[in-house]
């Protein structure tokens, strides 16, 4: 958090032993619950004499829980995060625990909670929204996020233009539900639309990417935008969670997969090689085998670059919670198997259709193989992974390169000299 820093505080490796260690916990899923309780454990054993203070969204919403944890000295919600500093001081003049129950989630976006710029890196994570107005029957989010907000104009840009001061070339707009920038600020006069559109004046910034948007918030504005932005990278993540109609509808998603794969098709057809990548959730409640080969199917028919998959988790605060016939979990991690295959095989066939063809990437680093070649890596603009053997390319350099073969997660690829 950048106002440690402005105290003084120097930010080290959470392995290392620390005075003060922060954990910015998540509970989308049981399974983040547990292993924030466990990063928690760690950060207590490591240093016995450090004061240990737990924000984000399990501190939000299971505050009772982390009370039954010795060793925290805070316990402070998602609308507690900038009053960190003043509660560590009174813990530091009184030497005592203090646990802050929870405030009620902010209702305004919070702009002071930004990350700091940095030179180290060629693409930077930019936050312009927070919270979300639909509750997907699954999801714990609304509750420990709040409503839907969006971080002003004025602000965004000065980020923008701090990041392009310090080397950043790719900004990735990131939020809860990203598509809804702008619709509860400045009379809804600005949009993401016309968000990308001020952030591509930047003549610093190479590329504009987001994070993940929901298929009903890319209208024809947006798509527009995407077309003739040339800084809009091609990519995007839009969940699909599920191929079965009966499953989205309980999931309460706000469309069928008849809209999903027109939409889609809309899309590819503006934008032909774009990739799209996607979240399934497996397993949720009255997923059956035919729920579940209609969504393979549906996954096939779209053929998306990627899947990101997921084993649905009970969240009480949840209305799925409360529905009937809940999957085995050998079952739901067999699903997720078979999903996680075929994930790779579209990665492959994706990857395959732009073979011996030439692409601009984005240099983010370079690696070392165990016989010490060295290896530059980076993106193109539609999230295809490339390493180039032999080659140091400078952080933050757009390279024109060949792809030219697979190879595990990457494709290997060969500089192209303009002549």
């Amino acid at each position: 958090m950048n106002f440690f820093q402005d105290k003084g505080f120097q930010i080290v490796d959470f392995n290392q032993s620390a005075d003060i260690y922060v954990i910015n916990t998540c509970t989308v899923t049981q399974e983040a619950d547990r292993k924030s309780k466990q990063m928690i454990r760690k950060a207590v054993r490591q240093n016995k004499k450090s004061k240990i203070i737990v924000t984000g969204c399990y501190a939000q919403s299971d505050y009772e829980d982390l009370q039954k944890i010795e060793g925290i000295n805070l316990i402070a919600g998602n609308g507690e995060k900038n009053s960190i500093l003043q509660q560590l001081e009174k813990i530091n003049r009184h030497d005592t625990v203090i646990r802050v129950n929870p405030a009620k989630y902010l209702k305004k976006y919070d702009s002071n909670l930004k990350n700091r710029s940095s030179s180290l890196r060629a693409r930077a994570w930019l936050k312009i929204q927070d919270g979300c107005n639909r509750f997907c029957a699954y999801c714990k989010v609304p509750y420990v996020r709040g409503p839907a907000r969006s971080r002003p104009v004025k602000d965004v840009l000065e980020e923008v233009s701090d990041l392009s001061s310090n080397g950043v070339k790719e900004v990735v707009l990131m939020g809860i539900n990203l598509g809804t920038y702008g619709r509860d600020i400045d009379k809804g006069e600005v949009n993401l639309a016309k968000l990308i559109s001020l952030i591509s004046n930047f003549k610093g910034i190479k590329r504009i990417r987001l994070s993940s948007i929901e298929l009903i918030d890319i209208d024809a504005e947006l798509l527009d935008t995407f077309k003739r932005c040339s800084k809009f990278c091609h990519h995007l993540h839009i969940p699909l969670q599920s191929g079965d109609d009966k499953i989205l509808n309980l999931m309460n998603r706000p469309y069928d997969t008849s809209f999903f794969y027109q939409k889609i098709s809309l899309i590819k057809e503006t934008i032909p090689d774009i990739a799209i990548t996607t979240d399934i959730m497996v397993g949720f409640p009255n997923e059956d085998n035919n729920s579940f080969s209609k969504t393979i199917n549906f996954v096939r028919k779209i053929c998306f670059a990627k899947i990101h998959v997921f084993q649905y988790s009970n969240r009480k605060e949840c209305l799925a919670d409360l529905l009937p016939n809940k999957v085995d979990n050998r079952i739901k991690k067999e699903r997720s198997k078979m999903l996680q295959r075929l994930s790779k095989e579209l990665s492959y066939d994706f990857q395959n259709k732009f073979l011996n063809s030439t692409a601009k990437i984005l240099v983010e680093d370079e690696i070392k193989d165990k016989e010490g070649r060295i290896y530059s890596r980076g993106v193109t603009d539609n999230y295809i992974k490339v390493i180039i053997p032999d080659f140091v390319g400078k952080k933050g350099e757009i390279v024109n390169v060949k792809l030219n073969q697979i190879s595990s997660n990457y494709v290997v690829s060969s500089v192209q000299i303009s002549r």
